[in-house]
């Protein structure tokens, strides 16, 4: 990655250049937003740009040898530790499953972590930083660069690291060998241990914003700029997420027909055909169910924002709208929030392998109530 491919956060890239430029790099760095934020091909980018041999003011030259080798992700002194989802004698350390990495971030670097999962083992098992890694990141950065200049080490999701492989970097976090930079990448700084967190000068990576995205979109999807900035809208300024949309349209289809379906039966409260299509929704896949939650969320949203300009609600297609149109006098300021609550936590038990007949039934009572609020 080049800084000039990164979506938005010109503000952000001309500070990381700077630091650069006055040689005044802080060896461990917690680069921290949510996901689809950009905070991989921001930490690659700066990379790229501190081991690049013919930097301008602007940006990494592109075509000295370290920038070819970062390139293909291939650079002998840039080392990348993330979460594994551990096999039994066939996957300890990120180093096993590194080929897979490479490719799924030259890909798409606004990669999510269930795209991750699903690349290594085709599930969306969580993984882990473990023990094994901790020693192999201390062991490599022990060594000298093949270069004479930088080692880096970039780590994504250090949230997921357990107690003992955090405590075990504890020391080479806070003394490390000569021109050894931590780049840490996350997604939730709370899930990490104080003393790590305390380590590490704080890099903040906000999303980019909406006409950004849409730019973003319509030059590499093939999508006209309105298109584009449907996607954007929906994602709520999560790239990853609006990659998703536009490459599962039959996800699209499964979420608008089932979200009209639910409500309507939810409106008349007809429990039986509700047990039936909660019947349906339970067969889905996790990620199908996570992401219709998503999309009902949205849904919601749009319909209250929808109160307080004129009607106007930016959606996908023209039967989105046309539903719409007719639902969202149904949300209002009375049932918004408990509503959203609700498909949030829903959301939150199918991540952790809830029983999604229970779950989704529940939800359904919980919608019956609130719709007689309107």
């Amino acid at each position: 990655m080049l800084f000039k491919d990164i979506i938005g956060r010109s503000d952000l890239k001309e500070h990381l250049k700077h630091t650069v430029q006055i040689k005044r790099i802080s060896h461990a760095q917690m680069f921290l937003g949510k996901e689809g934020s950009g905070g991989i091909p921001m930490a690659l980018a700066y990379a790229r740009y501190i081991l690049c041999e013919n930097r301008t003011a602007e940006d990494a030259c592109g075509s000295c040898r370290n920038c070819i080798r970062m390139s293909k992700l291939e650079h002998p002194d840039v080392h990348f530790s993330f979460p594994v989802q551990l096999v039994a004698k066939k996957v300890d350390v990120s180093d096993d499953v590194l080929d897979k990495w490479r490719e799924l971030v030259l890909e798409n670097p606004y990669f999510s972590s269930d795209d991750w999962y699903d690349k290594q083992l085709g599930n969306n098992k969580q993984g882990t930083i473990g023990t094994k890694e901790a020693e192999n990141i201390v062991k490599k950065l022990s060594l000298k660069s093949f270069e004479g200049d930088y080692k880096i080490l970039i780590m994504w999701l250090p949230e997921l690291m357990n107690i003992s492989a955090s405590n075990k970097l504890l020391k080479i976090i806070e003394e490390p060998p000569a021109k050894t930079l931590f780049l840490l990448v996350s997604e939730n700084s709370d899930r990490i241990i104080s003393t790590i967190l305390s380590r590490t000068q704080l890099v903040k990576i906000l999303p980019p914003k909406e006409d950004e995205i849409a730019a973003y979109l319509a030059k590499n999807f093939e999508l006209t700029l309105d298109e584009a900035k449907n996607y954007a809208h929906l994602s709520e300024r999560n790239v990853s997420e609006a990659i998703h949309l536009i490459k599962n349209t039959a996800s699209s289809s499964f979420n608008i027909d089932n979200f009209i379906q639910w409500m309507r039966l939810c409106y008349k409260r007809d429990v039986p055909a509700t047990i039936d299509w909660v019947e349906q929704i339970s067969k889905a896949g996790r990620e199908d169910q996570k992401s219709f939650l998503k999309y009902c969320l949205q849904m919601f949203r749009s319909a209250i924002v929808g109160h307080y300009t004129g009607g106007e609600t930016v959606t996908l297609t023209k039967e989105q709208a046309g539903f719409l149109s007719k639902f969202a006098p149904f949300i209002n300021h009375n049932n918004i929030i408990p509503l959203s609550e609700a498909i949030e936590e829903a959301h939150y038990h199918i991540e952790r392998n809830a029983n999604p007949k229970i779950l989704f039934l529940d939800v359904s009572m919980k919608i019956f109530l609130q719709l007689k609020k309107a």
